[in-house]
């Protein structure tokens, strides 16, 4: 009996060793293996991302000379200093950032408290804000020098709040 379950153990060993597949591949083997497209560093925005922001960036640039940046972001300022997060939502493309959460449709947008989005230094900040002198970034219009803030871009060729912070 002792001889049946050793066998039977080493059997099992076998398989698992079968089971697990060849040897490891050598560190020169290994680099055979993967192109540069293969390995994307973590936060490292791909060549499409970079690609979209450029394109959103000509757009916003587009919309800066016609004055329709410094509409949208008057009427950002209205809706803040009035706390109408009706007025808010429908200025915002979603997802949309808010205090790195991710809100998922105007519906959940309107639900949040609105202590959450109108705090006072929020509030503060975007009153100072002078509209004829914002300047389009890579990330699109930020409103405020610092957090808190509010971002909007250029996205198919609307204007929309993309974060809140």
């Amino acid at each position: 009996m002792k001889r049946w379950k050793l066998i039977l153990a080493a059997g099992i060993l076998v398989l698992a060793c079968v089971g697990c597949g060849g040897q490891e591949a050598k560190p020169e083997e290994q680099s055979d293996n993967f192109s540069a497209v293969d390995i994307q560093p973590v936060g490292v925005p791909t060549v499409e991302e970079v690609e979209e922001k450029n394109d959103n960036y000509e757009a916003l640039e587009e919309k800066q000379d016609s004055g329709e940046v410094e509409e949208f972001a008057r009427q950002v300022k209205e809706a803040v200093a009035a706390k109408n997060m009706e007025a808010l939502a429908d200025l915002c493309f979603y997802p949309l950032a808010v205090n790195d959460e991710v809100i998922d449709s105007k519906e959940a947008f309107i639900a949040l408290e609105s202590d959450v989005i109108f705090t006072e230094e929020r509030c503060a900040v975007i009153e100072t804000v002078d509209v004829t002198t914002l300047e389009e970034t890579m990330a699109g219009v930020i409103m405020g020098d610092a957090t808190p803030n509010i971002i909007f871009n250029s996205i198919d060729g609307k204007l929309g709040i993309t974060g809140i912070n």
